[in-house]
């Protein structure tokens, strides 16, 4: 498990737990990567060749420590090289990137809401007068951090401004009035695993449970239950949060998250789901095993044959 807080970080001790539960498991800091390129490419984890790991599982694959950008080539070469690593980097940079994530939603055909982004406060403007009412979100961010909701008048445009000049660039997407209710679903392996309601507190928008959000445990079924599994297929995440609203016109998909909190829901369901990302990824190192196995004895069968 690459994680640079195996023990600050709740999620990365839950993980880490139910891993070894499956088997020998151990927490490697990103930082402690590393490569070498002669004939092929040789990946170390903590000093380790990394052939001796059945899986990596990015939970906090980024740390204090290191580079990001020689992190991001690393875990690229070990998938290349047949490695079972979840969730996949680039799936991970996708989920982080809303933009990218809103492009590969509509490409797919789901539904949605409309967005834009800009560099410059021209595009910036014109594109909160096509959407009317928006929320401004970072690029890349999480937890409703950084969210404010804007509308095209002054202050609004204002707003753009200061989020241009900080960040570079913005991004809006269309408001959905959900009347402060939306719904989390855990996807892990294709599947729905877990499901809740978030309500906003009172005076607030905002359903992020790091934000104050009440939960409750929701029934995905039908349409809901399809949504949110294409979704984290487009995106082609092993395990994903996706959030979805409904503003009178049916479900939406909001926003999907790679490295998905599940606090809330193991507070609305009881249900943990380091259980469910622990089997996934048991099942998935299993079967690749059963193919390098199968593999050799072809081999071995062609060779005496």
């Amino acid at each position: 498990m690459v994680t640079a807080w195996p023990e600050e970080d709740w999620h990365s001790q839950r993980l880490l737990e139910a891993l070894g539960r499956r088997g020998a498991a151990s927490a490697v800091d990103p930082a402690s990567l590393s490569a070498f390129v002669e004939e092929g490419v040789d990946v170390r984890a903590g000093g380790e060749p990394a052939g001796r790991f059945d899986a990596f599982v990015l939970v906090r694959g980024l740390g204090r420590a290191g580079d990001p950008d020689v992190q991001f080539e690393i875990y690229r070469a070990l998938e290349e090289s047949g490695a079972v690593v979840v969730n996949a980097i680039d799936a991970l940079l996708a989920a982080q990137d809303k933009f990218r994530t809103t492009c590969l939603l509509a490409r797919a055909g789901l539904p949605t809401p409309r967005a834009a982004v800009a560099q410059r406060p021209e595009e910036a403007d014109a594109a909160l007068e096509a959407l009317g009412d928006a929320v401004l979100k970072p690029v890349t961010g999480s937890l409703g951090e950084g969210l404010l909701r804007v509308r095209d008048d002054a202050a609004g445009r204002e707003a753009l401004r200061e989020r241009l000049a900080r960040d570079g660039a913005v991004y809006l997407q269309e408001f959905v009035p959900t009347g402060g209710t939306d719904l989390r679903l855990f996807v892990v392996g294709g599947a729905v695993v877990g499901a809740m309601e978030r309500v906003a507190p009172p005076g607030e928008w905002r359903t992020n449970v790091a934000q104050g959000a009440r939960v409750r445990a929701y029934e995905a079924a039908g349409e809901v239950r399809a949504v949110a599994e294409s979704a984290a297929a487009a995106l082609g995440l092993d395990y994903a949060g996706v959030d979805l609203a409904d503003g009178g016109e049916g479900m939406t998909v909001l926003e999907v998250n790679g490295n998905p909190s599940w606090r809330g829901i193991l507070e609305a369901t009881g249900q943990d789901m380091a259980e469910r990302i622990a089997d996934h990824v048991l099942a998935r190192a299993t079967c690749r095993l059963r193919r390098g196995v199968k593999s050799k004895l072809q081999e071995t069968g062609a060779t005496h044959g």
